[in-house]
């Protein structure tokens, strides 16, 4: 199940230079086509749903229908945001465990997916977010920036691969959904994760299992993470920079 696109994807940044999307060609093949590839390699994954992009005719629109072609993957209308696509997708499928990533995943390979999807098996929780060790990042990737969640034991990136193991799983998506509204208002985020908790985290004293009991209580179902070592998950393809390093990973292979 992919979120395929962010309605802002497709708008100007800073010096009117477009920020790259799910269609944007990484070496040749748009990064959602590469992303569906890896799923459909993967064996733990059985078909699944596009929650976008937007059909908007023209080749995108032919692209769509080449993805769809075989019937194991179909295409849904994306929502207002990434959180609410999440949720219409999960919410139609209903089909549990389920995969989420995102379709700017270029670097996804199924022996990544697979991986990941025997790791968050054997945790028990609703939903189960992969996480990369940042030195790795950092070692494999010196000089790319990646946003960072720093713990007392540890600084992680997010790899955009989301376990949902069962039902409840879409408390956790429909907090996201509340948190995106609020981005704006750190504040209240603070204060609906728990102010104890956002000290601790500013303080680099809150632990990563403790963050994760905190986040679970927050979104009324039990949250966990799994570590995956491969730097690749790390890297999704949403700034020029990006790009230009998947393009070099992907030419080299």
């Amino acid at each position: 199940m992919l979120a395929g696109e962010r309605p802002s994807a497709a708008s100007q940044r800073a010096g009117n230079v477009p920020a790259p999307s799910a269609l944007t060609p990484v070496a040749g093949t748009p990064s959602l086509v590469r992303v569906v590839q890896a799923l459909r390699g993967a064996t733990c994954i059985d078909g699944g749903l596009l929650a976008g992009p937007a059909a908007n005719g023209g080749d995108r629109e032919g692209l769509l229908a080449d993805l769809t072609a075989a019937g194991d993957f179909e295409w849904m209308a994306p929502a207002a945001g990434p959180a609410q696509s999440a949720l219409a997708a999960a919410e139609r499928l209903a089909s549990w465990p389920m995969l989420l990533t995102t379709g700017d995943h270029a670097l996804l390979t199924a022996e990544l997916v697979d991986d990941f999807c025997a790791a968050a098996a054997g945790v028990d929780a609703d939903l189960v977010a992969g996480l990369t060790p940042h030195q790795l990042v950092q070692a494999r990737f010196p000089g790319m920036r990646r946003t960072r969640l720093r713990f007392a034991d540890g600084a992680y990136c997010g790899t955009n691969l989301y376990y949902l193991a069962k039902p409840n799983a879409t408390h956790a998506i429909g907090f996201w959904r509340q948190m995106q509204a609020l981005r704006k208002q750190p504040w209240r985020i603070a204060g609906r994760l728990g102010w104890p908790t956002f000290a601790a985290y500013a303080l680099g004293a809150l632990h990563i299992d403790d963050a994760f009991a905190a986040l679970s209580k927050a979104a009324s179902c039990i949250v966990g993470w799994t570590s995956l070592d491969n730097p690749l998950a790390a890297v999704d393809v949403d700034s020029a920079a990006d790009l230009a390093v998947a393009e070099e990973i992907l030419q080299g292979r």
